[in-house]
């Protein structure tokens, strides 16, 4: 008996996004299929953050077809409800602290597991009180790196997650992220992705 074969969870085809007369995505055709974690290698200005904020609807492609869980994500409740990007410039109210950008975050992903965030606040040592404004780049990494693997969406994100983070801190993140794939992911579950800059490569790849 032959087993269904799983749609990919996400799927281009000759997807090109143009700034003006600059291509940021030039003719990208690929297939992603759930149940692992995946790597964007790439130099500075390769389109890695680009082809996210595709994928993520932040910025609509220029010409191809872009599908997501089956669907064009774009003003696509359906599947954005499904999703959490974490980009590397991530944005955050300027008087929130870490606590409030939590409580925030569990207000918009379904799945948010609160435990799971505190526990992770305390292993990267992160001052939950202070205002984000204050925070070290370190710190702010940290908060995006909690929001992605609290929310615990179908299908993240993490647009260079590692910025500012020291080895100890960048363990953590990738021994957490490993963990959490491992006990809670199976064959059929949606990926992870994450960018890197080129040479540097993030053992979250696979």
């Amino acid at each position: 008996m032959n087993t269904p074969t799983q749609p990919p969870v996400i799927e281009l085809n000759n997807v090109t996004k143009r700034y003006k007369d600059t291509r940021a995505v030039d003719g990208v055709t690929l297939r992603i299929d759930g149940g692992r974690i995946y790597g964007l290698l790439g130099r500075n200005g390769a389109g890695k953050t680009t082809l996210m904020s595709i994928l993520t609807a932040q910025d609509p492609e220029t010409s191809g077809d872009v599908k997501v869980f089956g669907q064009h994500p774009y003003e696509n409740d359906a599947v954005l409800s499904r999703m959490c990007f974490v980009r590397e410039s991530q944005k955050y109210p300027e008087d929130f602290s870490p606590a409030q950008a939590f409580k925030s975050a569990a207000l918009f992903f379904r799945n948010w597991d609160q435990d799971f965030a505190d526990r992770l606040a305390e292993e990267f040592a992160l001052p939950l009180k202070r205002r984000i404004k204050k925070l070290s780049r370190g710190q702010l990494s940290a908060v995006g790196v909690i929001i992605g693997l609290a929310a615990r969406a179908e299908l993240t994100f993490f647009d260079e997650p590692y910025l500012g983070l020291d080895a100890v801190a960048r363990q953590i993140f990738y021994d957490r992220l490993v963990e959490d794939y491992s006990s809670t992911r199976g064959p059929s579950s949606s990926p992870r992705t994450s960018s890197t800059r080129w040479p540097t490569c993030s053992n979250t790849s696979s």
